[in-house]
């Protein structure tokens, strides 16, 4: 795969703050840096809805030395998992509710 990105939208004056999704190994994270710093542009900083804290990515960025911050960090899919096994009807809702019995925010 191969993303391109004109010169003329991204030069080495900008300075960029890249905001994505999900975080889990950095892989698509570590692309887009690449893309910026080939342009000459500076990674101010990087901002995620969801990092899978369990995972490496979130490491491998702060060890490369950029800021990374994150709106939540999920330590495990345990809660995944006890959805994932509820029983459903036909068009996927679950038959019983599924509660979360605790979050715990740090």
């Amino acid at each position: 795969n191969q993303v391109i990105v004109s010169r003329r939208f991204l030069s080495a004056e900008d300075r960029v703050l890249i905001i994505d999704d999900f975080l889990a190994n950095g892989c698509a994270l570590q692309g887009l840096i690449s893309i910026v710093e080939s342009a000459g542009a500076t990674v101010e900083g990087l901002g995620i809805a969801i990092e899978k804290g369990f995972q490496i990515g979130g490491r491998v960025i702060r060890n490369l030395g950029y800021r990374l911050e994150s709106l939540a960090i999920v330590d495990g899919m345990d809660a995944v998992d006890e959805i994932a096994a509820v029983e459903t009807d036909y068009g996927d809702k679950p038959l019983q509710p599924v509660v979360m019995k605790t979050v715990k925010i740090v």
